[in-house]
């Protein structure tokens, strides 16, 4: 565990076996597709359902607030406040993850954020939307680095850049059919005598314990308790994750040592500012893109879920683009200054613009941000190793989604006092042109590990 001083002059030892997926056997490319096509499915639809139920709230924000009487501040703040208990157990839940194994505490998250999903029906005013949003985080804590954590039980370093993008993909696909799917839901209202913004998180909370149950029965906690998996397949699997581990996985056992080594890291702190500046742009922008949309054309908000889709699309496609583009070059620090860039431009045209669709233009653009995600979290799991690479996944996405808490409740302020979003979507704008800025120092950080993971050949001479 003290080997690894980030800070320390030893030069980075780079760990490749079998760097280059085309070296692979026929046998071997078999074998690692049929992992991925038993482990990814249920993360990705598992990753859908955790940003339905987070983000819902912003399809059925105008409902809610006619029906419940929020002003925008208060709406804003309560959706910034899931982040604040993501944040308070997103460590100890993943750390807890390793106690109990995978299987049974990604169950247990599913289920306990499904049921507040469901609880969320039936608040009645400010205060209790603030708790329900602030236990839906607490409950939802661990799951995406958790996700992340696991894939690396399965997949050698090679093949993690790949998952990861391709698991990150799950999100922008959510948000584009998560708001379609909302905006039907809200038709419902009335029926019953129930609102259609309550219907929405009956539904879409009961959709996640669902899926928590099955992924009890369905998950396994490894290769080797895999039984899908034949004695030579699962050899294969066990041999390449224990050749990396004899040079990468220094890390120690998944501990408070470990958490210690990354606390102390002031890499990993670079990687969570960055982060931060990025989700303060992201999560505001997710929260408010249906109720902008609603005000400048002028629609309901089952056409302005519809609607909040288009962006989320062009997200997913850039997603696609700029991860071909990584795996092409391998400069994920300036490709990542790039996106965030044009982002910036997106929201820029959108806050200054006074046609309806030049603005929903920009607000396209500026939704391609999940493009740069995957990017950045592949500095952290880069840089660490073994345990470490959990704690400092589960650290850079808590503390920096304390941007989800201030993107969304400073929009909300600035619109209340100003009575539009320009100079909301002007600060969101100056966000993404920081983290802009710091993307361009990823690498060199990378540099000042005493052991990195190479997930691309490239990777380690080009960022």
């Amino acid at each position: 565990m003290n080997k690894h001083d980030p800070g320390g002059a030893k030069a980075p030892t780079y760990v490749e076996v079998n760097p280059n997926v085309a070296d692979e056997t026929p046998e071997e490319k078999r074998i690692w597709a049929k992992v991925s096509r038993r482990v990814m499915p249920l993360a990705i639809l598992g990753l859908f359902i955790a940003y339905v139920d987070r983000v819902n709230i912003a399809v059925v924000g105008s409902s809610m607030r006619e029906s419940l009487s929020l002003s925008p501040s208060v709406f804003g703040l309560a959706a910034g406040l899931f982040s604040i208990g993501y944040i308070l157990f997103e460590i100890p839940s993943n750390l807890a993850m390793d106690k109990f194994g995978a299987k049974i505490w990604i169950a247990r998250i599913m289920v306990t954020w499904g049921l507040i999903t469901v609880a969320t029906t039936f608040v009645v005013g400010a205060n209790s939307l603030y708790v329900a949003r602030l236990l839906l985080g607490i409950a939802e804590a661990g799951f995406y680095p958790g996700l992340l954590f696991y894939f690396g039980l399965w997949f050698p370093a090679k093949r993690l850049a790949r998952a990861y993008s391709l698991f990150q993909l799950g999100i922008p696909i959510s948000l584009a059919l998560g708001s379609v799917l909302t905006a039907q839901l809200l038709r419902l209202d009335g029926v019953w005598g129930v609102h259609g913004w309550q219907w929405v998180f009956i539904i879409e909370g009961a959709a996640a314990v669902i899926l928590g149950i099955i992924t009890l029965f369905y998950m396994a906690n490894g290769p080797k308790d895999a039984k899908w998996l034949t004695e030579s397949e699962r050899t294969v699997v066990q041999s390449a994750l224990k050749a990396e581990s004899a040079g990468a996985h220094a890390g120690g056992s998944h501990s408070g040592s470990a958490l210690m080594s990354v606390v102390k890291s002031k890499a990993a702190w670079y990687y969570t500012v960055t982060f931060f500046f990025i989700l303060v742009g992201f999560y505001a922008v997710t929260y408010w893109l249906p109720q902008i949309i609603q005000e400048r054309f002028t629609v309901g908000p089952v056409q302005a879920g519809f609607i909040s889709a288009l962006p989320w699309c062009l997200s997913a496609i850039s997603l696609l683009l700029v991860s071909k583009r990584v795996q092409r070059t391998g400069n994920r620090g300036p490709t990542l200054a790039v996106v965030l860039i044009v982002c910036a431009a997106g929201l820029a045209v959108s806050a200054l613009t006074g046609s309806a669709v030049v603005a929903l233009i920009g607000l396209c653009v500026a939704a391609c941000v999940q493009a740069g995600v995957p990017l950045l979290m592949s500095f952290p799991s880069q840089h660490f190793p073994g345990a470490q690479a959990a704690v400092a996944l589960a650290l850079v996405n808590s503390v920096a989604n304390l941007g989800g808490f201030v993107g969304p409740w400073l929009l909300g302020v600035l619109r209340e006092s100003t009575g539009d979003n320009q100079a909301g979507l002007l600060m969101l704008s100056g966000s993404f042109i920081i983290a802009a800025v710091l993307a361009l120092g990823l690498a060199r950080q990378l540099r000042t590990a005493t052991s990195v993971v190479s997930t691309n050949t490239r990777a380690t001479s080009t960022d």
